[in-house]
């Protein structure tokens, strides 16, 4: 017996399952990404370094900042410079609006009509139309910060080797503090919504892999802790060994062996303790136990960083508006143009990686690791062992669909990365 998924709704583009059942058991759980490879990589090859980061950001509309950001990143590591303030307060300001802008897309319009048993996103706005208000309005507010700080909402345009080549603006600045401290108590509404929820039963061992930093809770840069290792991100990906199949688009990854989980549940695990305090309070709240082995808590891990980067985002929009000086942003001119660099940063989905060799401001040889490619091998681990959760097999054949995708989107693939 074969379960065939075709294709998997609300996720980040098209993606199908497979899966052999031999005496009930799930063998060789397969997803199959249904999307061509982009190649990126071979197109970034020898061209100037600053089409890395520009052309980096069309991988994904989605999570185009992060991508961005990530390959300026490896450029200023490649050529040892340092960002300074308040360039690196803003450019943290533009991730908090990137995962704010993407988790509250996932937890309100992807993952909530699989707890409801709605068909489709329609029944539940038609059901809840002022959440539904409130998720919109907590988007916008993710959609506005890059935009008055990158330039424009999508593929932004400010930042630049070493910092940013513009200043936002002043009063638009104000005009965010004022809106995010507006819509903050719809996000903790929002982010109770996801307490209240029975997350299905199940538990598979993994390793957990995220960034980390001593002071802060690491979306922007740090070390990378991978269980109890702590590495720098070269050090790490020199670990992981990526690997494709002869009939598989996108490779997969494996750390010691292993597969491994990235993403909000990662970040939980390793970071948790560096929380802003509403998010600190509803994570207390949740009474959500660590380690937690259950990747469904995916779901309300992403609900409980939507506080924190709201958080987040109104202490640096203060910080910035407290002291902010236009001639301090600036771009950097660079004059050694040669080296190798490893940029990583937290995407929403989990870490990402960009590694990139330049000499003299030409690319030759890069590489890109994206949380999707990371997670795969994980999820079809996870999906191997979910059959033997109880009362599985006594689900009906579209019931188990149903809880399939209900496990493959609370991981929130995002298929247009995997295939950069």
């Amino acid at each position: 017996m074969r379960i065939r998924i075709d294709h998997i709704a609300k996720i980040e583009g098209h993606a199908s399952f497979t899966a052999d059942i031999v005496k009930g058991d799930v063998r060789a759980a397969r997803i199959k990404i249904e999307e061509g490879a982009r190649l990126f990589e071979g197109i970034m090859r020898d061209r100037k370094d600053i089409e890395v980061p520009e052309l980096g950001s069309r991988i994904c509309g989605v999570c185009p900042v992060v991508h961005n950001l990530t390959g300026f990143k490896a450029l200023e590591e490649a050529y040892q410079v340092k960002v300074e303030e308040p360039a690196l307060s803003l450019r943290k300001l533009m991730m908090m609006g990137q995962l704010i802008n993407s988790h509250s897309l996932h937890l309100f319009f992807f993952s909530l009509s699989d707890f409801f048993g709605f068909k489709s996103d329609l029944e539940l706005i038609n059901e809840y139309p002022e959440k539904t208000h409130d998720a919109m309005k907590i988007r916008d507010v993710g959609n506005k910060i890059v935009e008055v700080v990158g330039g424009r909402s999508v593929h932004p345009l400010t930042p630049s080797i070493g910092g940013l080549r513009k200043a936002p603006d002043l009063e638009k600045l104000k005009e965010l503090l004022e809106e995010a401290k507006k819509v903050m108590p719809l996000t903790i509404r929002l982010a109770e919504l996801f307490i209240k929820l029975k997350y299905p039963k199940f538990l598979r061992k993994t390793i957990f892999v995220s960034l980390t930093h001593p002071e802060e809770y690491a979306i922007y840069g740090g070390k990378i802790k991978a269980g109890e290792l702590v590495l720098e991100p070269e050090e790490f990906i020199k670990q992981i060994k990526e690997f494709q199949g002869v009939d598989k688009v996108v490779k997969r990854t494996h750390f010691i062996k292993q597969p491994y989980m990235v993403g909000a549940l990662a970040r939980l695990h390793n970071n948790r303790e560096k929380l802003n305090p509403q998010a600190k309070e509803l994570l207390e709240k949740s009474g959500l136990k660590f380690p937690c082995y259950n990747p469904f808590y995916n779901i309300l891990a992403q609900a409980i960083e939507l506080i924190h980067c709201f958080e987040e985002a109104i202490q640096i929009l203060e910080q910035v508006i407290h002291e902010f000086d236009a001639d301090k942003i600036k771009e950097l001119e660079i004059k050694n143009r040669t080296g190798k660099g490893v940029g990583a940063m937290e995407a929403p989905r989990g870490t990402l990686f960009y590694d990139v060799e330049i000499e003299d401001g030409i690319v030759k040889t890069i590489n890109i690791i994206t949380p999707t490619a990371q997670n795969i091998a994980n999820l079809e681990a996870d999906l191997e062992e979910f059959e033997k959760v109880e009362g599985f097999k006594n689900l009906n054949q579209k019931e188990r669909e149903d809880k399939i995708k209900m496990l493959i989107r609370a991981y929130d693939p995002c298929v247009t990365c995997s295939v950069h």
